[in-house]
């Protein structure tokens, strides 16, 4: 029975097509298809292996492109207006989606009022954060090797790392939701490593990422020269499981516009990416790994103590220099100036019950 209903509806979403009636044949085919995609992507009952062969084989996303591209064209045939342009463009949206990185899709950033979050513009549904890295250990490599993603190796002034968060949500809770899980997962895995995750401020954030920057060329053989001897003022490294997927070198030019950012893509991809170690051991021999400050201390105090009561954890230690910022200390630890937005983060990045 099931069949012949489907059947049934199939031949009459061809018929109101035939009669311009194609808005109703959109409507059955989402009934008669979406469905069946989905049940496809959760893969039927077998061995996850089998599973994974099949989905290789027919990506949902492209399947569900591919079905907007042909209502496109559908559409056209019949004289359509506006709607073969709509299905064209939900089907680049669904074939691109999560696959272009935000500084890629938009060229800047404006940073959210007290938050830590970034938000792409013109595309308001991507958004971004920025956390600095906090190293304790000397062996700033191996602890970065487990890095998933975007890291900037800042190596003019005071040298720092800073790990990039990149996500699309609607809207700002939700991408709040999403980034802070993503933090707190990272800082999780690295505090056993001897590193800390301190948030940026959305506005600090900025300023990280206003300079404008010149890319230098990175040859496949002479990235370790280029890396451990170059002129450049920041390093961007494209990280997945332990190895440098891509790099970018950048000279700053001059200190951009204020207000807006742009993330520096790792734009040298490599045919054999180098191992991350090699690739941090390289950035050590040009610059000194920052040594722990304050904040590491703080940080590492806010772990220890994350099965405490937050009254315990968090204890006021004075004024602010500027309105939206406090002074806090944890139990042991010297006193620290964070933002209102940093300090949200970081009770919720490590405490360990809570996300």
């Amino acid at each position: 029975m099931g069949w012949l209903v489907k059947t049934g509806a199939f031949l009459l979403a061809i018929m109101l097509f035939g009669v311009g009636a194609w808005e109703i044949t959109l409507v059955i085919f989402a009934w008669l298809f979406i469905p069946s995609i989905l049940k496809f992507r959760r893969g039927k009952p077998g061995s996850s292996q089998d599973r994974g062969r099949l989905r290789g084989k027919v990506p949902v996303r492209s399947a569900l492109g591919g079905f907007l591209f042909l209502l496109a064209f559908a559409a056209l045939l019949s004289h359509g207006t506006f709607s073969p342009l709509v299905f064209a463009s939900l089907g680049v949206l669904v074939v691109l989606w999560g696959r272009i990185p935000v500084a890629s899709v938009g060229s800047a950033l404006k940073p959210v009022d007290e938050s830590i979050l970034l938000r792409s513009f013109p595309l308001p549904v991507s958004w971004a954060a920025v956390a600095e890295v906090k190293p304790l250990t000397r062996n700033v490599g191996g602890a970065m090797a487990g890095v998933t993603g975007t890291v900037l190796v800042s190596a003019s002034e005071t040298p720092s790392i800073y790990v990039v968060v990149e996500r699309r949500a609607t809207s700002e809770r939700s991408a709040e939701t999403e980034i802070l899980a993503a933090l707190k997962e990272t800082a999780l895995s690295l505090s056993p490593l001897g590193a800390y995750l301190l948030p940026l401020d959305s506005k600090q954030a900025v300023a990280l990422l206003r300079p404008s920057l010149e890319a230098s060329k990175i040859g496949e053989g002479d990235w370790s020269t280029a890396v451990s001897s170059g002129t450049y003022d920041l390093l961007s490294i494209k990280q997945e499981r332990g190895f440098a997927r891509s790099l970018g070198l950048y000279r700053r030019v001059d200190q951009g516009r204020d207000g807006r950012g742009g993330l520096p893509p790792a734009s040298q991809e490599f045919a054999h990416p180098p191992f991350l170690m090699e690739v941090f051991k390289a950035v050590g021999n040009r610059l000194t790994w920052p040594n722990p400050d304050q904040y590491t201390a703080f940080l590492s105090s806010l772990l220890a103590t994350s099965s405490e009561p937050i009254g315990t954890r968090i204890l006021d230690a004075g004024a602010g220099s500027q309105a939206q910022m406090v002074v806090v200390k944890s139990q042991g630890s010297p006193p620290v100036e964070l933002s209102r937005a940093q300090l949200r983060a970081v009770v919720r990045m490590y405490d360990k019950g809570t996300r």
